[in-house]
């Protein structure tokens, strides 16, 4: 009895061996897709943030501007500059919180996890 189980391991191990070196290449295959996908995504990100910095740091200049020039010729002219210039460091603070915290994204090897999980699973139900 104990030889029939010990060939049932035997044989169980073997296909755990062949599926296993089945779906090496395909492991591989999808590192690399994941690989590709990551560095596409990351690239659409970097360039729209640079072109929404852009048009934001654009808008923030002209809009202060705007305000300095509007108590030109009033007595309230430094007073609006230094506002002007509290303005935009608190835009700048608020900026670099929005952008610490949101630009995180899953790790790149999600994909990879989530088959070998399924992988093992069916793996443990043939045991």
């Amino acid at each position: 009895m104990k030889s029939a189980t010990m060939f049932s391991a035997l044989h169980k191990s073997k296909q755990l061996y062949l599926i296993t070196l089945d779906r090496v290449g395909d492991y591989l295959d999808l590192v690399r897709v994941e690989a590709k996908i990551k560095s596409r995504d990351m690239a659409i990100r970097v360039a729209s943030a640079v072109v929404a910095l852009f048009f934001t740091f654009l808008v923030t200049i002209f809009f202060g501007l705007a305000v300095i020039v509007s108590f030109w010729d009033s007595p309230y002219r430094a007073l609006a500059a230094w506002a002007v210039v509290i303005l935009y460091a608190v835009i700048a603070g608020v900026c670099l919180n929005l952008s610490l915290k949101h630009f995180r994204s899953p790790p790149m090897s999600t994909m990879l996890r989530h088959e070998l999980q399924r992988d093992l699973d069916i793996i443990k139900e043939s045991l």
